[in-house]
C-alpha cells in the first residue's frame, strides 16, 4: 500500500534533491555571512565564557552591518559609473565634425599635402625626418631657421627622390638646434576634423578619414 507521501518515481525524487542543492561560490554575500553566524550560535558552547560575552557578538553584529553598508556603496558606484561611462560617450560623440588638435608628432598626408604646428621654446634651425608605417626615413626636410613660438611646416608628400608617396599618417622626427649648438625644446601637433568616435575596452578614439588617434591626445578643440 502506497501512501501520497512516498514518490511511486525514484528518479523523479533524486531530480528533485539534486534540484535542491546549491552551487558553491566563492564570493561571501551578506547572506553568506548572516548563515555563519546563525551557525556559529547554534554551535556554540553555553557553558564557555567565550561565548557569553556580549561584546564579541556586538563586533560580529557591527561586521555585519558594515559588510552591507560596503555592498550597497559598492552597488551605488557601479551604478554612477554607468552613468558617468554614458554622459562622457555621449560628450565624445559630440567632438564629430568639429577640428581638433593632437599632440604628437606625425603628418597627416591627404591629396600630396600635409602640415605640423610646431612650438620652439627659442629661435633655432629645424631639420625634420619623416617615416614611413614600417620606420624607414623617406624625406628629410630641412626648415632653416625658425622662430620662437608657434610655426606651421608642411610637406608635399614628396620622397628624396621626388616621387609622390600614398597618402596617410607618417611619423616625424624633430631636430631643433639653437644658435649655441644647444637642443632648442619643441612640442608639435597636427590639426584634424573628427569623422567619427569609438569606444573599447575603456578607451576612446577619434577617427579622421583612415586615421586614428586616442582621445587622450586631443590639446585643444576648435569650431
Amino acid at each position: 500500500m502506497q501512501t501520497g507521501m512516498i514518490s511511486s518515481n525514484p528518479t523523479a525524487t533524486a531530480a528533485t534533491s539534486s534540484g535542491a542543492k546549491k552551487t558553491p561560490s566563492n564570493t561571501l554575500n551578506s547572506d553568506s555571512f548572516l548563515q555563519l553566524l546563525v551557525t556559529q550560535l547554534q554551535n556554540q558552547d553555553p557553558t564557555s565564557a567565550s561565548s557569553q560575552d556580549p561584546n564579541a557578538m556586538i563586533q560580529q553584529l557591527t561586521s555585519f552591518s558594515s559588510l552591507q553598508e560596503t555592498q550597497n556603496t559598492n552597488a551605488l558606484l557601479t551604478g554612477l559609473q554607468a552613468q558617468t561611462s554614458g554622459l562622457f560617450q555621449a560628450q565624445a560623440a559630440a567632438l564629430v565634425g568639429k577640428t581638433v588638435t593632437i599632440s604628437g608628432p606625425q603628418f597627416n598626408l591627404s591629396s600630396g599635402a600635409a602640415s605640423m604646428n610646431l612650438n620652439l621654446s627659442s629661435a633655432a634651425d629645424v631639420t625634420l625626418k619623416v617615416s614611413n608605417a614600417n620606420g624607414q626615413v623617406v624625406a628629410t626636410l630641412s626648415q632653416g631657421n625658425l622662430k620662437a613660438g608657434s610655426n606651421t611646416v608642411t610637406w608635399n608628400g614628396k620622397d628624396a627622390n621626388g616621387k609622390q608617396l600614398p597618402d596617410g599618417a607618417y611619423s616625424v622626427s624633430v631636430s631643433a638646434t639653437g644658435a649655441n649648438g644647444a637642443a632648442v625644446a619643441n612640442t608639435s601637433s597636427i590639426d584634424v576634423k573628427v569623422t567619427g568616435v569609438s569606444f573599447q575596452n575603456g578607451t576612446v578614439s577619434l577617427s579622421s578619414g583612415s586615421n586614428s588617434y586616442n582621445l587622450s591626445n586631443v590639446i585643444a578643440i576648435n569650431a
